[in-house]
């Protein structure tokens, strides 16, 4: 029996509790209940969703009774009406349009680009260099997205490029979480940067767009100048607008986090960089890794779902009932807004043994089987899953593989305390600082 519960102690009190620490008062509440109440008197109540089979019935078998709702309607200031923020009959219809950039023969293709890339990257590393391992990755994985979705390199542009990404992904945030929308149109330092960061990603998707109608070769940029509606017109150029911004931003910032935390974590645990280098070199042996090569590098990809596990992109997913629905047997009104974290139930104790540990070899094949469905799910499910994972997967783990090839990373300050930040995706506080050791 799903058990339904609610949180205690003053509305105000829980909301000042949840913007001090989120990911702490998410995980807080799998002690509470499967659903936990936060609100149930207000016109539009709010639940936590903290139960497997409740999480598949939101995203998947009832997926139709929901929508992305407010968080929807803050992403449009910046991302328009793109695949991460459309609704309905728009989503479906984008998705089936883009979904051919993500094919398992494309994302093949894709592969000598990240390797190429991720070389240019380490070639100017020295041994001994104390690096901000968070920035480069961000660099790298933003110049793949661009090349592979768009065919360009902006190799000189990328530091504008991902500092205005950061200050939309700051305000994003900000505004998700804050109840005061007013504030966002008040001439503030903040606003006036961000204002400033839309304006330096729309003048990239225009330039991209012109440089794109000249292109021969087939990407997602060529696919989308090239879609015609049933009427025979074409899209308008704010639509492809909207499809570049978003993946500029979601088909970058996210990898770049969760490499960021692969990198934290192998160096936190000596026995799995030992089993990791062993396994690259035994396959490898000294040649570039490609995209055939993951089917014999097993234990890189389950350092890339272990990391997944703990520290999720998508820290938290939020759904709208957009008519009266039924959850676990309980019935909730139209307008309620529901919260599901994979950061807390995928550290769920009765889901995973050694929860807050991180041990890759629970995702080996045997022990993978047991995981209960919908325990473990970082990329969301259903219609509005990630478009992108199979593509997510392959470009952390060859930029992995790549730089482990020819370096150790290792804390600059072994006494630092790595946290988490919770924005539009799970990034780590004031970035990573580590120290390079080339591998002899």
């Amino acid at each position: 029996m799903v058990k339904l519960a609610s949180i205690q102690g003053p509305q105000i009190m829980n909301y000042i509790n949840f913007r001090k620490d989120p990911l702490k008062w998410l995980y807080d509440q799998l002690k509470l209940g499967d659903i936990v109440a936060i609100s149930k008197t207000v016109p539009k109540p709010s639940y936590v969703i903290n139960h497997p089979e409740s999480v598949k019935e939101i995203l998947t078998t009832k997926d139709p009774y929901f929508i992305k709702g407010n968080s929807s309607r803050i992403f449009s200031k910046t991302l328009g009406n793109g695949l991460l923020t459309s609704e309905g009959d728009a989503h479906k219809q984008q998705r089936k349009r883009i979904q051919p950039a993500f094919h398992k023969r494309r994302i093949s293709s894709y592969g000598t680009i990240v390797t190429d890339y991720t070389n240019d990257l380490i070639s100017s590393w020295t041994d001994g260099e104390v690096r901000t391992i968070s920035q480069d990755m961000m660099n790298v994985t933003l110049r793949i997205i661009v090349k592979t979705m768009f065919g360009a390199d902006i190799n000189r542009e990328e530091e504008q490029i991902t500092t205005a990404v950061n200050n939309i992904i700051d305000k994003s945030a900000q505004l998700l979480l804050w109840p005061f929308p007013f504030l966002e149109k008040w001439p503030t330092k903040s606003n006036k940067r961000y204002k400033q960061s839309i304006e330096v990603l729309d003048h990239l998707s225009h330039q991209l767009i012109e440089l794109g109608k000249k292109y021969k070769e087939e990407h997602l940029l060529t696919m989308l100048l090239h879609t015609r509606y049933e009427d025979g017109t074409r899209l308008q150029e704010k639509e492809i607008r909207d499809q570049v911004v978003t993946f500029i931003i979601a088909g970058h910032e996210t990898t770049a986090n969760v490499l960021s935390w692969m990198w934290y974590l192998v160096s936190q645990h000596p026995n799995v960089e030992d089993k990791l280098l062993k396994e690259i070199d035994t396959v490898l042996k000294g040649e570039p890794p490609t995209f055939e090569h993951l089917s014999k590098l097993p234990y890189s990809i389950q350092i890339f779902q272990e990391t997944l596990r703990l520290y999720p992109a998508a820290w938290i997913i939020l759904r709208e009932a957009n008519a009266n629905v039924s959850i676990a047997g309980y019935s909730f009104p139209k307008g309620s807004s529901f919260l599901i974290s994979p950061y807390a139930i995928h550290r769920h104790p009765a889901y995973f043994e050694n929860a807050e540990k991180f041990i890759p070899e629970r995702f080996e094949k045997r022990q993978a089987s047991s995981i209960q469905s919908y325990s473990y799910f970082p990329f969301g499910a259903g219609s509005r899953g990630c478009i992108g994972s199979q593509f997510a997967m392959m470009e952390a783990v060859l930029v992995f593989v790549v730089i482990s090839q020819k370096f150790k990373l290792r804390l600059a300050n072994p006494n630092d305390h790595v946290l988490p930040e919770p924005l539009l995706s799970l990034r780590i506080k004031d970035g990573l600082q580590m120290r390079l050791v080339k591998r002899e």
